[in-house]
């Protein structure tokens, strides 16, 4: 190929300098080599080309926080793999695709369809035999023969060193030739895409505005970020004592004029307060929903941020919910507790809201945005999240900020209303307040979340500290109103102990150390211990949901529990060889069953109203 990582560079810093059109080389350049990736991920041809223009429009979105121009290529790389790790736990897409080779309707009625449809099992067949292939091999191939790329470029992009590229195809050309025509191999390589047109019509549609400040830390010990703004927010550690504060204001317009002026709308302020929790925000106009009373257009539903934020700390929202002049809390007391379920804060939790380094993403005015959907597409949608759409418009917000801030060693970090956090490498404490959702690794001090969702935590020296009542939203098909699939969540290698309490998730945990506490209402936990004695205890709850247990087998001779249930089912079957659970009692208002009669002595404690407890016994792992 003639395009070079020079001209990579180039064009990158004209897109910085406000060339829009100088980022359609670059999609051209590297389309293929995304959609190859994506396909490998999610193995539906029009799910990867919709992932694919996702990740070239968060990439121009983001470049300014592309540190080396000339890696512009697997900073891509990465963006499609997490884009395609969200797209699957979405839409739970099947990356296997079955179709009936025998649909005699089909072929007697539908001719020309019968075609196609052969043509997409050979197809199927095709890749089958790429996809038996180890990953590592299989990203070479797709890559070699998608893109046209040189294998130095194929290095680059999957930075790797050429030789492990030459050698990663060899093996997989051994392995394909007698799997593989020429005919089927030139199939693959005729199977392109060109998503440059539809990328480049949403990003000419797009205002970017770089942004940095440098922020002397002096004596404080706390930084506040509030979002006022749809923001997404990347924390990471500062080498020295300076708070760096950078990144890119972003907005939406149906005209180039029109999204300057939205960009232009919003500001990223900040300070040094004395008490966070006496001051606030800096004001701003705060975009809460939307509403069509009569019926007719979308109106923004607003508020001023000094009326509203505090909500955040007190989860009072509740009160203010009802149906037909019904109260939602007298419908469901339960949710009394809620109400209260943040008080009192715990005092880290105060101490972090004091005197501090106060940030705020903010506008004056609300600049939601109501577009047919003719005129917007889903990538749009994917970078500026629709608030509320029906089957001709859209409406949400025109405007978009993603931001990096470089904390200090020792200082706590507060985040509200952020739509992503993604916090690595702190050295000291994180809070999350009505936080859409946190990928959280390598923290040294506490992590607590207030009606926040995470997807991940991961390897936290101190205790991670959970309250969020929500159920998630809600979907009416089929005749049938039902929530969707739950939040789901990962959280394992925490060393300060557990503490939580939600209302609805899916939470896969693993290697908690510390005293543990997790209720999940209507939700399931899983709960996964590989090693044998832990210090601290474990006590996992749920009202109507699953809680599971799940011991190596050395685990589980090294374990004490007991399991209870009102109206639900304890199972054990799988662990009654290793720990014979002989230890049972039961009356008419609870059953319980144990490895021992000492019930308040156990070293894991499983309790549901009218769920289900379970064991699950797994092989411990081989070593050497």
């Amino acid at each position: 190929m003639t395009t070079t990582t020079h001209d990579d560079t180039d064009n990158i810093r004209l897109c910085l300098s406000g060339n829009a059109n100088a980022f359609e080389p670059l999609v051209r350049r590297y389309q293929n080599a995304a959609f190859a990736v994506a396909l490998g991920y999610l193995r539906d041809r029009t799910d990867a080309e919709d992932v694919v223009q996702e990740a070239f429009v968060a990439a121009y979105c983001k470049l300014s926080q592309l540190k080396d121009p000339a890696i512009f290529g697997n900073w891509l790389h990465r963006i499609v793999v997490n884009r395609c790790k969200e797209w699957s736990r979405r839409k739970k897409v099947s990356r296997l695709v079955r179709v009936d080779p025998d649909a005699e309707h089909i072929r007697d009625e539908f001719p020309v369809a019968d075609r196609i449809h052969r043509k997409y099992l050979e197809y199927l067949e095709l890749w089958d035999e790429v996809e038996r292939l180890p990953e590592h091999y299989r990203q070479v191939v797709k890559l070699y023969y998608y893109t046209g790329f040189t294998l130095r470029e194929i290095a680059a992009f999957l930075d790797i060193p050429e030789s492990t590229a030459k050698g990663r195809l060899y093996q997989s050309r051994i392995r394909l030739r007698d799997a593989l025509s020429p005919q089927e191999q030139e199939t693959i390589a005729m199977s392109q895409i060109d998503v440059t047109e539809d990328v480049q019509d949403v990003v000419c549609k797009i205002a970017r505005e770089d942004f940095q400040e440098t922020i002397e830390k002096g004596d404080l010990e706390n930084i506040v970020l509030y979002c006022g703004v749809n923001t997404e927010v990347d924390i990471v550690p500062a080498p020295g004592d300076q708070v760096v504060v950078k990144g890119t204001k972003i907005a939406l317009g149906m005209s180039d004029d029109k999204a300057h002026s939205n960009v232009s709308g919003f500001q990223i302020c900040y300070d040094k307060i004395d008490n966070f929790l006496e001051t606030g925000p800096h004001e701003g106009e705060l975009f809460l929903g939307t509403s069509n009373p009569y019926g007719f257009d979308y109106v923004a539903a607003t508020s001023q941020i000094s009326k509203y934020w505090k909500s955040d700390l007190v989860n009072d929202r509740v009160l203010e919910d009802n149906v037909g002049g019904v109260r939602t809390v007298d419908m469901f007391p339960d949710l009394q507790h809620e109400v209260n379920g943040f008080l009192p804060l715990p005092k880290p939790v105060e101490t972090s809201l004091g005197k501090s380094i106060r940030i705020t993403v903010h506008t004056a005015n609300v600049r939601p945005i109501e577009l047919p959907r003719t005129a917007v597409t889903g990538k749009v949608e994917a970078v500026f999240r629709a608030v509320c759409t029906d089957e001709t418009n859209l409406f949400g917000h025109a405007t978009y900020c993603h931001m990096s801030i470089s904390v200090p060693a020792g200082m706590t970090m507060s985040v509200f209303r952020s739509s992503k956090v993604n916090a690595d490498g702190l050295k000291g404490s994180l809070l999350t307040y009505s936080c859409y959702s946190c990928h959280i690794q390598e923290i040294t001090g506490d992590v607590y979340l207030f009606n926040s969702e995470f997807s991940r935590i991961r390897r936290v020296s101190g205790l991670v500290y959970q309250r969020m009542y929500g159920c998630g939203g809600s979907s009416l098909d089929h005749d049938m109103l039902a929530r969707p699939d739950q939040w789901e969540g990962k959280i394992e290698s925490i060393s300060g102990g557990v503490d939580i309490d939600v209302c609805r998730t899916a939470l896969d945990a693993r290697d908690l150390n510390g005293d543990v506490s997790i209720l999940n209402r209507y939700g399931t936990t899983r709960l996964c211990r590989t090693g044998g004695i832990r210090m601290g205890r474990c006590n996992l709850r749920t009202v109507s949901g699953n809680v599971i247990l799940a011991l190596t087998e050395k685990a589980a001779k090294n374990t004490s529990l007991v399991m209870h249930t009102r109206c639900g089912v304890l199972k054990y079957e799988e662990a009654k060889e290793l720990m014979p659970l002989n230890a049972w009692s039961s009356n008419d208002i609870r059953m319980s069953l144990g490895t021992t009669y000492e019930y308040g002595n156990t070293d894991v404690v499983l309790a549901t109203e009218s769920g289900q407890a379970s064991i699950e016994v797994l092989k411990d792992p081989e070593h050497g």
